[in-house]
């Protein structure tokens, strides 16, 4: 009756998209354990994702840092969609699906009591047609028209008893789909290496990066939840037609009743029905129709339609994605400002952009098509430039500020519309058309973040703040983040690192993390998990990385 692949759809919008953005979220294992920190505590090989100047700011014993590989995850459900499309999939739809296809502890179905009526209507029409037919005897006839009329009865509280397990499912349904309308969901993944060679008097980094941003959401059209709310109205529009029949034949049976003879009652119930119109009724109970909102029809001829049981639906899945690959030179070095040693770092960078829009109806039951994913495919090649600055001060420079601009070069890459057909094998229903959902931007917009930093022998403590909103990639919330993060260094072989991060632009958006290192002889693996502390659902990401440093 309803396709699962409704619940499938985790991702779809109709309207068109504004410019969009990509977030300030460097995917490294370290800075993500201690929340996503780096402006002013980045080291080494870290340097370039964070802050180009901190090439400068290694010790004079650091010859050159490697890492390979770095990978990185992170998943965002802001409103919990998952869980309930989970929900949704795993009780609703399935009890539904009980109800109307199977039954309830080995009752008949919702359809076979739909099927009973029906043939209940038809006995009943056969013993109206019968009841004048002196074939047989006047008391034979009674009793075969009572007798149908008793079936009709008992059909009519089976389907009423029936619907109303049905009509309770289906608004816990329908409001649960109200419910992720509209609700966003996205990740993003990172795959880098860098190879990094400090000094303060110039030091270059070489690193190459790929990451891929995706945002999406659902959005069931109004047009969809009210046919999932037809099918109950209309059956009890089909019980109201079949229960003229039954309630015309009993007033008439009562009028005949009070005849003294069977002849006569029959003559009578005859004469009464006549008046009452009941072969009227019956007609109009036996071509039953019921057609919803949306044009799809929902009863014909008394009886549930393909259609009904296989409904074409206009809601859409959409999901906006960008590719970020860039190769990056970054140079740095310490100046004398005023007395005082500021280094200063700069990374140009070649990138090639990839945006990607797929939208397809949410009952399409095909696996996803990547030729269609390819097909949505528009790249860009674009030059950028990072800026960074830092500071040590204190006794003995234990504390650095840092402040970086990324991507001074904004830029917006459009990503393509879409057009999708309503109806199966690509062919248009009837009263329907082609639907174009139209495509947008994307936007590398200048980011600018600053941080501040303590580090001895053994805990590094670190701070940073974005200056400003930045934009989501698509449906998602804006981000501005705020995070302090730890690392805790023993015999510099073993690193534990915790942090914390939120974002000033949402509620309910703050993260804690955790990470492990092991250092041993220059080698370092770095592992790192971070969550939404009162619901990991809401977002977590995880990322490790081998390097090489000496």
């Amino acid at each position: 009756m309803i396709k699962r692949s409704l619940l499938a759809a985790s991702i779809a919008a109709i309207s068109a998209q504004s410019a969009l953005a990509a977030p300030f979220l460097p995917m490294d294992a370290r800075g993500l354990a201690m929340g996503n920190t780096g402006v002013a505590s980045a080291q080494r090989a870290h340097a370039p994702a964070y802050n180009p100047s901190l090439l400068s700011q290694a010790h004079e014993d650091d010859d050159f840092a490697l890492i390979f590989p770095q990978l990185g995850v992170n998943l965002r459900d802001e409103e919990e969609t998952v869980t309930t499309a989970s929900d949704i999939a795993d009780d609703l739809l399935p009890e539904l699906e009980r109800i109307i296809e199977d039954g309830i502890d080995g009752g008949p179905s919702f359809e076979n009591r739909v099927e009973a009526l029906e043939q209940a209507i038809n006995n009943f029409d056969a013993a109206l047609a019968n009841i004048e037919n002196n074939a047989t005897s006047a008391s034979s006839r009674l009793s075969n028209i009572e007798s149908r009329n008793s079936d009709l009865k008992e059909a009519l509280e089976d389907v009423r008893e029936s619907l109303s397990d049905v009509d309770n499912v289906s608004d816990n349904l329908t409001e649960s789909l109200r419910a992720i309308s509209g609700d966003p969901l996205s990740g993003r993944f990172g795959v880098g290496t860098a190879l990094a060679i400090p000094s303060k008097k110039f030091a270059a980094a070489l690193s190459v990066n790929a990451t891929a941003t995706f945002s999406g959401r659902a959005i069931f059209s109004d047009t969809d939840l009210d046919l999932l709310g037809s099918y109950v109205p209309g059956a009890q529009a089909y019980i109201g037609e079949a229960q003229e029949v039954t309630s015309a034949f009993d007033n008439a049976l009562t009028a005949a009743n009070a005849e003294a003879n069977d002849t006569d009652r029959v003559q009578t119930l005859a004469d009464q029905l006549e008046a009452a119109d009941i072969e009227g009724k019956v007609d109009s109970a036996s071509d039953f129709s019921y057609v919803a909102d949306n044009g799809t029809r929902i009863f014909d001829g008394g009886e549930l339609t393909d259609e009904a049981s296989n409904p074409n639906l206009d809601s859409r899945v959409e999901v906006v994605a960008v590719a970020v690959s860039e190769v990056a030179l970054s140079f740095s070095r310490e100046f004398t400002i005023a007395g005082e040693q500021i280094a200063i770092g700069i990374t140009p960078k070649l990138q090639k952009i990839s945006t990607f829009h797929y939208v397809s109806e949410v009952d399409n039951e095909d696996e996803i098509d990547s030729e269609d994913i390819e097909d949505s495919q528009e790249d860009y090649s674009h030059f950028n430039l990072d800026i960074g600055a830092s500071y040590r001060f204190g006794d003995a420079n234990q504390w650095t500020a840092g402040i970086v601009a990324k991507n001074l070069n904004s830029a917006e890459f459009d990503y393509q519309d879409a057009v999708v057909a309503v109806g199966e094998d690509d062919q248009l229903v009837p009263g329907f058309q082609e639907v174009t959902i139209r495509g947008g931007k994307v936007a590398l917009d200048a980011q600018f973040r600053a941080g501040l930093a303590y580090q001895n022998d053994w805990v590094a403590l670190a701070f940073d703040l974005d200056l400003m909103e930045n934009d989501p990639v698509a449906f998602e919330n804006p981000t501005q983040y705020a995070a302090v993060g730890a690392e805790f260094d023993l015999w510099d072989t073993i690193q534990f690192r915790t942090g914390y991060r939120t974002n000033m632009s949402a509620s309910d958006a703050d993260m804690v993390s955790v990470g492990l290192g092991f250092s041993p002889f220059g080698v370092h693996l770095d592992l790192a998990a971070m969550a939404n502390p009162n619901d990991v659902e809401k977002e977590a990401g995880v990322a490790m990385e081998l390097g090489f440093y000496f």
